[in-house]
């Protein structure tokens, strides 16, 4: 029995299959999903990670509490889901907006700055995400390890691009770039977070700003980067340990 023809797609519709919309059941279990990091995010807020009971969370989000770990395993994994949902936004209209024509440091300092600004509106959550999320165990850890990445790889890009202008160094590590300047980022946050500073703060993000453009400093085009550099000669080495000029 000949079978009908695929129908051809619409005009601006990509060739292929098509994704079939979600039925009733998964879209009520996703809204449900949604509700519970909807209170989780309250909750941790306002009481702590710790002092959030997932029993409060589901009446706060008015699911039964026998039936919250239908939607998600651990307290844990709604905390990784809140930071996602969160950072993810921050993040991706972060480097949706950058600066046209920025230099490297410009462009960091607009991402950065951006996240900072987001933690000084909840503090309290900020000081949550700080503590918590550097111990978050499997499969929870795979999950903020794939956030880290995905930022990572976009400042890799930004970096390359830089490269480019001659702005860093063509034999700097991008990747390895990327993460110190996360590294910059993460201690100014827990610095601030600690004495009770505002991260949206003019002064915060002119520090920031200062610490990120040092942590660049080494990587500036027409340096000799520590990677790069050639290690001692056999023969110095000999001099140095017999007390000749090294």
């Amino acid at each position: 029995m000949p079978t009908r023809p695929a129908p051809k797609p619409r005009a601006g519709e990509p060739a292929g299959d098509v994704a079939t919309p979600p039925g009733r059941r998964e879209r009520a279990k996703q809204e449900k999903r949604g509700r519970l990091v909807a209170a989780a995010r309250e909750l941790f807020s306002r009481k702590g990670f710790a002092a959030a009971t997932t029993s409060e969370i589901a009446q706060r989000a008015d699911v039964g509490a026998g039936t919250l770990f239908l939607y998600v395993q651990s307290k844990e994994e709604l905390l990784v889901l809140v930071f996602q949902q969160d950072m993810g936004r921050v993040c991706d209209e972060a480097f949706a907006t950058l600066p046209a024509r920025a230099t490297l440091l410009d462009e960091i300092v607009h991402v950065y700055g951006a996240i900072s600004a987001f933690h000084g509106r909840d503090p309290a959550l900020a000081r949550v995400f700080a503590k918590e999320m550097a111990f978050v165990r499997e499969p929870n850890r795979a999950a903020l390890l794939g956030f880290l990445d995905a930022l990572f790889t976009r400042t890799d890009a930004r970096i390359e691009a830089a490269k480019v202008r001659s702005e860093v160094a063509a034999d700097v590590p991008a990747r390895m770039l990327s993460e110190n300047l996360f590294a910059t980022f993460f201690i100014s946050l827990q610095q601030a977070l600690g004495a009770d500073v505002s991260t949206a703060s003019p002064e915060h993000l002119a520090a920031l700003r200062a610490r990120l453009a040092l942590q660049l400093r080494g990587a500036v085009a027409g340096r000799t980067t520590t990677a790069a550099r050639p290690a001692p000669s056999a023969a110095r080495n000999a001099r140095g340990r017999r007390g000749g000029p090294a």
